[in-house]
């Protein structure tokens, strides 16, 4: 075996190959599947971190510089998260929307850890506002958190298994944050739950081709085109 033979083979093909009788998860139906959109709101775009950022006193040139590559990602995946978004909602899937937001105006609720951050945004607060692609219509649900799992203090679980929910397509951010703490709980859970590869990003591209890489070689990635072709595919429950 080659040099080149050998080194291509990466170790996400090695661990794709670690499954020994898998058992396949129940089919996914309209009726039984939800899309979950994890913070989609303004704390997590560029421009949030530039304001900061300069009001911290860093220069806003180098500042900006900083920010170009994952603000490029960041409205990519923005764009992607909307298609799936509105595809879920023409076939029927309940989309449901998380975000970062305490219950209260002074946070008086918020964890501990936010809290230690100084992180602190309240309902009226611009950083908690969802962004306008992917905004939630009048009758979706919304879950706040103070915490970086959807899951974490918060009633997603008893929802998603009051509606009979048993797969989750998962879009936003952070990957490596929020998006996988949440996907791994929702696996350990039971949900068969898979993140829209292209529909999510984080502020590094190595941190999200770790994340994403290493989710999909255990099959719990997809495409934002393959997403939408199986909310089109999809059938009731009998």
């Amino acid at each position: 075996m080659t040099t080149s033979e050998q080194t291509a083979i990466g170790i996400n093909e090695v661990l794709a190959t670690s499954f020994v009788n898998a058992k396949a998860p129940p089919a996914a139906t309209l009726n039984n599947t939800a899309l979950l959109l994890i913070d989609i709101q303004h704390l997590a775009e560029p421009s949030y971190h530039l304001k900061n950022a300069v009001e911290a006193g860093l220069p806003e040139a180098e500042v900006r510089a900083a920010l170009s590559d994952y603000e490029v990602r960041f409205n990519a995946a923005v764009v992607q998260a909307a298609r799936v978004l509105n595809a879920a909602r023409s076939a029927g899937i309940p989309p449901i929307h998380v975000k970062i937001q305490s219950l209260s105006d002074k946070g008086r609720d918020t964890s501990q850890l936010h809290t230690r951050l100084g992180w602190c945004f309240p309902p009226d607060s611009p950083a908690a506002q969802f962004l306008e692609p992917t905004k939630p219509n009048a009758d979706e649900i919304v879950i706040t958190k103070t915490a970086s799992g959807a899951f974490t203090g918060t009633s997603l679980d008893s929802t998603l298994r009051n509606m009979g929910i048993e797969h989750l397509i998962v879009v936003g951010f952070l990957t490596d944050e929020c998006v996988e703490t949440t996907t791994r709980v929702a696996l350990d859970y039971g949900y068969v739950t898979r993140v829209v590869s292209d529909a999510t990003t984080t502020y590094l591209m190595e941190a999200y081709q770790a994340t994403i890489g290493k989710l999909a070689s255990y099959g719990f990635a997809l495409t934002a085109d393959e997403a939408i072709a199986e909310f089109a595919a999809m059938s009731s429950d009998a």
